[in-house]
């Protein structure tokens, strides 16, 4: 949903690869609690790359390919914002929500580098 030219192109490579294929994807669900309905899923996705939540990649087997632009890890506290299964703890436990959700973007900053590395 963030990229459908890109999911296409995954979809193709993978159909197209002699022997086994995985297909790894980012689905938002009702259980995410999307506060902005989930008629919005698609612009969900679409912040969960551009805030490094996820990233969009392929691999062929010989060279990673990172197909998301560089995250604007700015934009991570209003997707965590944006879904109530977040919210939920911040209601529940806000000092533990704070800690959990700043571990959450510093992960993804760390996996963000790991796989960039990897692409070089």
């Amino acid at each position: 949903g963030a990229n459908m030219m890109q999911t296409i192109k995954a979809f193709k490579e993978a159909e197209e690869h002699k022997g086994p294929s995985i297909i790894i994807a980012y689905a938002p669900c009702i259980e995410h609690g999307i506060k902005k309905g989930m008629g919005c899923a698609t612009l969900e996705q679409k912040l969960a790359v551009e805030c490094g939540y996820t990233i969009l990649m392929r691999y062929d087997g010989k060279k990673l390919l990172i197909d998301s632009k560089e995250p604007n890890f700015d934009k991570y506290d209003e997707f965590l914002n944006g879904e109530t299964r977040y919210n939920a703890l911040k209601i529940k436990n806000p000092k533990l929500a704070e800690i959990l959700l700043a571990q959450n973007k510093d992960n993804s900053k760390e996996r963000y580098e790991f796989y960039n590395n990897l692409s070089k």
